[in-house]
């Protein structure tokens, strides 16, 4: 087989091989069965336990509750002679009140009635002042229409006024620029009389020096003087020297009148280029200088256009805000009409009187210094419906003006503090403390219009207890006849219609008009009076932080105005820049055309000099041919007469001719040009410019006067509206005064109508009071007459013998079995502890009944539980032997099966480390490997997992199946023999254990094996690693059967087709 998978082997199977090695599984069997058997006993024993425990307990139960049931019939006795007693009290003190209530009824009509009559009289001064404050407000309204009307025609003056401004400025921009041009042409003037008076000196300068110049030539120098002889043949050589050089002098003169036209058309067109330069200079000059103006006009064109563009943005700016603030000014205006409105239907303008004023005062003041003062109900509740405001009043009666507070101690620091103040008395509901009634759902299904009054109010769920106790199940509805029925028919309700007409269960019926009582359900409109009073002040503060709307409609004005004014400065300096920008075009155009002359000028004035030039040499070369000619002629004439050269004395003389003709020539020339310098200054216009700029500049004085006048005329008229308005205003403000004196009086007359309705609603709720009052005494007289009956206690009744009917509504009770201490009790502090001891005394019976929880039946059922008790014991007890007797058993066999089992571990786990070693040491390993085995469960381990480790030498911890195929035959191998060592078998046979195996563990296994069976040491025993043993192996490797002490060869015999053997000792060839 394969050897590896024995050191492959889960934790659990290696357990159960070592069981059935040790001998403990032969125990199995038992150790299960008694097991079984252990855990049946055990929950028998269990549950014979449970059983007793529960009977004891219940029997336990069963005592008390007999106990409980003889102590419940004792208190019952107790509380029906209490309540009785209570009962009987509170009857007596109802009638003693009902008494006294009707006594003070009777005065407080009296009294009413004296001050209705009162407050007709008041109401008739009243309506007298009234009609004389509405007059008053009639001229008031006509002096703020005429008021209106003069502000708007200062609002239409004002954009016209400032457009008069802008105009002033403008026409004085424009008159100082006229007279700065002004000033310049006079200037121009002047310098053009200079330059006429400096031509005109220079004009008479030439002609001077022109007659100079013919004297000259009159007088003239010195001339050669020859003799008659000498002259004859001068002219002879001279005419012989003309006729040889005739043709040659010919040629020269041609030459020479070419030369004389072509310099004079150079001079020409040299004069030419010079005054093309000269304009090309001034036209250069003037543009420049109205490109400085341009640019100077586009810049203020910018600044304007930007402090337009500005003014603009302001003005849009402004009339959204003007719009804005209109629109808001029209919608506060109509949300202060609303809220007016508003407060006239709530009558807020009523007057509060003083008690109400030091009654609210107290509240607040007590809801700062108490954290537990909720408030009054009225600021805490609202009816859902305006309709139901009359109803509700008269639902809560005296209750609506109480105040809530969260507990009673809070209610009595209340009181303490208005009687130290001295303030008027309020009735105070603590929530944790008061009782109310719980609603009767049934009265919520009713059909009509009948509600519960409770149904509809609005309040915090926390007030809950204080709502209800206020009105408890009253029910509201429409009209009377609905009433009548809920309250007269069947079952009796206490039920007030809408216009405060009140049923009672007793069958009273409250009702007609009462102003007080009307005036009363208006307290619920004062929370929404308050915060309406509020949101029209704040429409106020926010009218007034809109500002004057006619300041805004000013300013908006004064940037029309500017706009009109930077508008006309921009359109002036459009036009302006629009005729510079024409003379600039103009301009450039002549410096176009004077470009293209000079262009055209310049190649022919060089072609002229070429011209010039060479014509010059040419006529140099003929001249000096002819001097030649001429030089060879007069030679000996010269000679004769004593000059060097004739012909040179000639030309010099010629010369000097000659340069007197050019002098002359020039200063024509010069002549001709200042006369037509003076001629063109002559004939230019310097006081047609000065004229009109003179003219214009007239007309803007005159038209500046003109706008000053109407200015001076508007201001006048808009002085006039604003003393106009300021008179008005006073006139305004006598009438208001006037007006303000009828309403005092009109106050006074309210408060004291005020004052006297309070009167009257103070004795309308007092009579009120009183009425519900004796209501709801007979209502809980009522009561607790039918509650005596439901709850079966007898009451003492005065026997009348008249009296043949066996019962009656209202009978007479015999109060003297009441104690003379309970009937003398008769102040509310005295009543309240007599209330507080019987409530306590009837409370403190009826919670220690309810905590009593009686069950009649226990005396009968606590005798069987005592039987029942006495047989579950014993059978307790029987099965708490059965299970001690199986448990020793059990414990017996499981520990004779550990013994067994931990023998052959501790022998196995001892030995494997010992042989893994001696199978893996080497001359390099001398201490070889390790190997462990591990339990997971020491104390019952046969029941549990065997952990066999194994670690190669220089090999780290790893699991068994990381391990190589030979690193496992190896740990299988010594594990094999450590299991051998402890219950040796008589031989071994391994079946080519080797296969996956090196040579060195080869070697290693062989010398391990033959150690252990050769030479008779399987015969000894070892301590260390056990017995020897007899071995037989089968291998195919000559490593390890070379070390046997004998071969079996088995090969096939084909001639018989069977197997056969052969056998070879190897003990002779044993090396020594």
């Amino acid at each position: 087989g394969d050897v590896e998978s024995i050191a492959s082997k889960n934790p659990r199977e290696l357990a159960g091989l070592l069981e059935q090695i040790s001998g403990s599984d032969e125990l199995k069997g038992d150790y299960e069965k008694l097991e079984e058997q252990k855990a049946r006993a055990e929950e028998k024993s269990a549950l014979a336990y449970q059983k007793k425990r529960t009977i004891v307990s219940e029997r336990k139960q069963k005592k008390e509750q007999k106990e409980e049931a003889e102590k419940h019939l004792r208190l019952q006795d107790q509380l029906k002679t209490v309540k009785k007693e209570h009962c009987l009290w509170q009857l007596w003190t109802i009638g003693d009140d009902i008494e006294k209530a009707n006594d003070e009824i009777e005065s407080d009509k009296r009294s009413r009635d004296e001050l209705l009559q009162e407050v007709t009289d008041y109401e008739r001064e009243a309506s007298i002042n009234k009609k004389e404050q509405a007059k008053y407000l009639k001229e008031i309204a006509q002096c703020e229409k005429k008021i209106s009307e003069r502000n708007s025609r200062l609002d239409k003056s004002q954009p016209e006024l400032v457009k008069l401004k802008e105009e002033v400025s403008r026409i004085n921009s424009k008159i100082k620029s006229s007279e700065k041009d002004l000033k310049k042409r006079k200037e121009e003037k002047k310098k053009h009389t200079d330059e006429i008076k400096k031509l005109q000196n220079d004009l008479h300068d030439l002609t001077r020096q022109l007659g100079e110049l013919h004297e000259k030539v009159q007088d003239g120098g010195e001339k050669l003087q020859l003799a008659d002889s000498q002259l004859e043949t001068y002219h002879r050589i001279k005419e012989e020297a003309g006729m040889k050089t005739s043709k040659l002098r010919d040629e020269k003169e041609v030459q020479d009148r070419q030369q004389q036209a072509d310099v004079e058309a150079q001079k020409n067109l040299e004069e030419n280029l010079q005054q093309l330069d000269s304009r090309k200079q001034e036209l250069e000059l003037q543009e420049e200088q109205m490109q400085a103006r341009l640019k100077k006009i586009l810049d203020a064109v910018g600044k304007h256009k930007e402090e337009l563009t500005r003014v603009r943005k302001e003005q849009r700016e402004m009339k959204e805000k003007l719009g804005n603030s209109r629109r808001k000014y029209e919608m506060l205006k109509t949300k202060i009409s609303e809220v007016e409105n508003q407060l006239r239907e709530l009558k807020a303008d009523r007057y509060e009187n003083e008690r109400d004023v030091k009654l609210s005062e107290a509240v607040e003041a007590l809801k700062s210094l108490f954290p537990g003062v909720h408030g009054r109900m009225t600021d805490l509740c609202r009816p859902t419906q305006k309709k139901y405001n009359l109803a509700v009043t008269v639902a809560m009666g005296k209750f609506m003006d109480a105040v809530v507070v969260e507990d009673e101690l809070t209610g009595k620091e209340c009181i303490k503090y208005l009687k130290e103040r001295r303030l008027p008395p309020l009735t105070f509901i603590p929530l944790q403390s008061v009782r109310v009634k719980p609603i009767t759902e049934k009265l919520r299904t009713l059909r009509g219009t009948a509600k519960l009054v409770f149904d509809v109010i609005q309040f915090d769920p926390a007030l809950e207890k204080a709502i209800l106790f206020s009105v408890g199940n009253t029910l509201v509805c429409d009209d009377l006849d609905e009433a009548k029925a809920l309250s007269w028919s069947g079952e009796r309700f206490k039920v007030v219609t809408v216009d405060g007409t009140l049923l009672t269960k007793s069958g009273t019926m409250t009702g007609g008009t009462s102003g007080g009582m009307e005036a009363r359900s208006h307290k619920w409109d004062d929370k929404k009076i308050e915060g309406l009073k509020k949101k029209k002040e704040g429409f106020e503060l926010e009218l007034e932080e809109l500002g004057s709307i006619r300041e805004m409609q000013l300013k908006e004005s004064e940037a029309s105005g500017k706009i009109s004014g930077l508008e006309k400065k921009i359109q002036y300096a459009e036009i302006e820049k629009k005729s510079i920008e024409d003379k600039l075009s103009k301009l450039k155009q002549e410096k176009n055309n004077i470009k293209e002359e000079i262009q055209h000028i310049s190649p022919e004035l060089h072609k002229l000099k070429s011209i010039i030039t060479e014509r010059a040499s040419k006529i140099l070369s003929l001249e000096k041919r002819i001097n030649e000619i001429v030089d060879r002629t007069y030679k000996k004439f010269s000679e004769s007469v004593g000059v060097k050269n004739i012909r040179e004395y000639e030309e010099n003389q010629l010369k000097a001719a000659q340069e007197m003709d050019e002098e002359r020539f020039n200063l024509r020339n010069q002549q001709s040009k200042l006369k037509y310098q003076l001629e063109y200054e002559q004939k230019r216009d310097m006081d047609s410019r000065i004229t009109k700029l003179e003219s214009s500049l007239t007309a803007l004085r005159n038209e500046l006067q003109e706008v000053i006048a109407k200015e001076k005329e508007l201001k006048s008229g808009m002085e006039k509206a604003t003393d106009d308005i300021d008179h008005l205003k006073e006139e305004v403000k006598e009438w208001k005064s006037k007006s303000e004196e009828c309403e005092k009086e009109m106050q006074e007359w309210r408060k004291k109508i005020s004052n006297a309705t309070t009167s009257i609603s103070k004795l309308t709720r007092q009579l009120k009071s009183k009425e519900t009052q004796i209501d709801q005494l007979n209502s809980r007289r009522q009561e607790i007459l039918e509650r005596c009956e439901l709850e079966g206690i007898t009451l003492p009744i005065i026997s009348d013998p008249m009296d043949t009917e066996s019962s009656a509504p209202n009978p007479d009770l015999d109060f003297n079995q009441l104690s003379r201490s309970h009937r003398q009790s008769t102040r509310p502090s005295q009543r309240e502890k007599l209330e507080a001891e019987f409530t306590q005394k009837i409370g403190t019976l009826v919670s220690e009944i309810e905590r009593t929880a009686p069950n009649l039946k226990a005396l009968d059922q606590y005798e069987a539980l005592l039987e029942k008790e006495r047989v579950v014991t014993e059978e307790f007890d029987v099965a708490r032997k059965e299970e001690k007797e199986i448990a020793d058993m059990y414990n017996s066999v499981k520990q004779r099966r550990y013994e067994l089992f931990m023998e052959a571990f501790n022998h196995i786990s001892g030995n494997i480390d010992k042989i893994y070693k001696q199978l893996t040491k080497s001359n390099t390993h001398q201490l070889g490997g390790t190997a462990y085995l591990n339990l997971d469960n020491e104390d019952e381990p046969f029941l549990h997992g065997i952990k066999y480790t194994a670690m190669p030498p220089t090999k780290r911890f790893r699991d068994m199946e990381q391990l190589s195929g030979g690193e496992r035959t190896v740990a299988a191998l010594a594990l094999l023999f450590s299991i051998h060592s402890y219950r040796p078998s008589p031989f071994f046979i391994l079946d080519e254990v080797d296969a996956a195996l090196d040579n060195l563990n080869v070697a290693k296994v062989a010398g391990f094996i033959r150690s252990k069976s050769c030479e008779g040491s399987w015969g000894n025993q070892d301590a260390e690693v056990g017995s020897g043993f007899q071995s037989i192996v089968i291998s195919l490797k000559d490593s390890f059967y070379d070390k046997a002490e004998a071969l079996v060869g088995v090969y096939r015999d084909s001639e018989r087709s069977c197997s056969r053997t052969l056998t070879f000792d190897l003990t002779k060839y044993r090396e020594s």
